[in-house]
């Protein structure tokens, strides 16, 4: 599948999702259209935020032929947050995802793993909140991977380990570092254990458009290797009828990448209403 087959399967999960869960309230409307997007960029809020997002990576690395690979990936992530008596939210996140002919590499090189193939299905558990007054924002949880992969050569292990959240908003701007290490449970020989995270940072730059930055990093404690890009790109955030909706682009650069195979640079774009909760 290529990347206007992906953008446009995209398009087509986002519509259907747009018309059963669309905003039927019409509070969305009185707020400006800055106040909306500094909301959903606020990941301990109880919002319904539906991010969906298609992932291209251009690849590189020592292995032969490492620099003629790419990934594509669809991921889609409902949120199911629950609002509690004190404030404070638990939000729960699973991330679905599919994988496009990925690469693997065999004893005769690089293979492609052929056709669509459903991913492992990580999963955030994170109970946050933030203070009104002071714009701090703080978590805690765990994370969790489920290998769920439908390609034996891509699929995972199970993970499971802790995780913290920190942030502040400004009036117009706003930061916020996620770190998680989760830990090995199944497999056989030494365990990887991995250091995992995102950090964010988004500017408000009026009339709903932000410039954005969030993507994810990693380090493997058993081989040393270091993912670290560094990017953004311009979102904006629009109303579709009742709904609120932010859309836009990342350009991430990978300034570190494992030695033997790992991405160079890579594109996302993102898609994400603000449906209704459905409790």
């Amino acid at each position: 599948m290529n990347m206007k087959s992906s953008l446009l399967t995209l398009v087509c999960v986002f519509c259907a999702f747009l018309a059963v869960f669309a905003q039927e309230e019409s509070s969305e409307e009185e707020k400006s259209m800055d106040e909306i997007a500094k909301e959903m960029s606020n990941p301990t809020l109880p919002m319904f935020n539906l991010s969906m997002f298609y992932d291209y990576q251009k690849m590189t690395g020592d292995l032969p032929g490492a620099s003629d690979q790419s990934i594509n990936l669809l991921g889609v992530q409902p949120p199911l947050p629950f609002p509690l008596k004190n404030g404070k939210n638990l939000i729960i996140r699973p991330l679905f995802t599919f994988n496009f002919a990925a690469p693997v590499y065999k004893s005769n090189g690089f293979e492609s793993a052929g056709g669509l193939h459903f991913g492992d299905i990580p999963i955030d558990i994170l109970y946050a909140g933030t203070n009104t007054e002071t714009g701090v924002m703080f978590g805690y949880g765990a994370v969790a991977n489920i290998p769920t992969n439908s390609s034996k050569d891509l699929r995972g292990e199970w993970r499971l380990g802790p995780s913290l959240l920190i942030g502040k908003l400004g009036a117009k701007a706003g930061g916020i570092l996620i770190i998680n290490n989760s830990f090995q449970l199944s497999g056989s020989g030494d365990k990887h254990h991995v250091l995992g995270g995102q950090y964010v940072f988004f500017v408000g730059l009026g009339n709903g458009w932000q410039f954005v930055a969030s993507p994810p990093f990693s380090y493997n404690w058993k081989t040393e290797g270091l993912t670290l890009p560094i990017g953004g790109g311009p979102f904006r955030t629009i109303m579709m009828g009742k709904t609120p909706v932010k859309v836009g682009v990342q350009f991430n650069y990978y300034v570190s990448q494992p030695d033997l195979f790992g991405p160079k640079w890579g594109l996302r774009f993102n898609i994400t209403p603000r449906l209704k909760r459905p409790w």
